[in-house]
């Protein structure tokens, strides 16, 4: 199934969301998951074995007060082709973030509303924010860059914050990086503010 280049925001009422084997194609193509709109106990989205190209973007839009028991989030064995992956945002308690399997391949800034990217980037993370036994883990994925100045995981402006007993985690991973000045995780920051908060018993592991 190829999905239509268009701007569009999904999750409004739902518990469960998931795309298997959809091609979202063009710069026009942004697919918003509104976490903040969903509901139920368990909450659970899925992007499974999807394509993603020519300047689409995936953002997780999260929301620390959704009206969840606990989230989970999966996507795997997705292919990114100057693609983009963003999540950002406060996520609510008991999240799990699982981005595994996938292969990223970037020769280009992927342009994002709301977000000034001026490096390529394959994921780029805005104001995350993740607390209360939660956790992101990226594993078992392939970055791969051509072009100077990339990086394959970029936290932009906001910092990534981990908090309360939580982890984020970049673990088992590929990165072919190519260009001079290239970077695997890029914390932008500012001279007036840290691009990383972790505290309260919580943990960064990169491996």
């Amino acid at each position: 199934m190829v999905y239509p280049e268009v701007a569009q925001a999904v999750g409004d009422g739902l518990s469960w969301l998931c795309y298997r084997n959809v091609t979202f194609s063009g710069g026009g193509m942004s697919l918003t998951v509104l976490i903040g709109a969903m509901t139920g106990e368990v909450a659970t989205v899925t992007f499974d074995r999807c394509t993603w190209r020519d300047g689409a973007v995936l953002l997780l839009l999260g929301n620390a007060y959704a009206a969840v028991g606990s989230l989970n989030i999966v996507v795997t064995g997705n292919t990114f082709r100057d693609a983009l992956l963003s999540p950002e945002g406060g996520f609510p308690p008991h999240t799990n973030i699982t981005i595994s399997g996938n292969r990223f391949t970037v020769t280009r800034p992927i342009p994002r509303s709301g977000l000034a990217l001026r490096r390529p980037s394959c994921v780029a993370m805005n104001g995350l924010a993740i607390s209360n036994n939660s956790a992101v883990v990226l594993s078992g994925n392939v970055f791969q860059t051509v072009t100077a100045s990339s990086s394959a995981i970029h936290v932009v402006g906001s910092a990534l914050r981990v908090l309360w007993h939580s982890v984020f985690a970049v673990m088992g991973n590929a990165f072919h990086m190519a260009g001079g000045n290239t970077t695997l995780i890029y914390l932008e920051g500012s001279s007036h503010s840290s691009s990383l908060s972790v505290l309260n018993n919580s943990a960064v592991v990169i491996r």
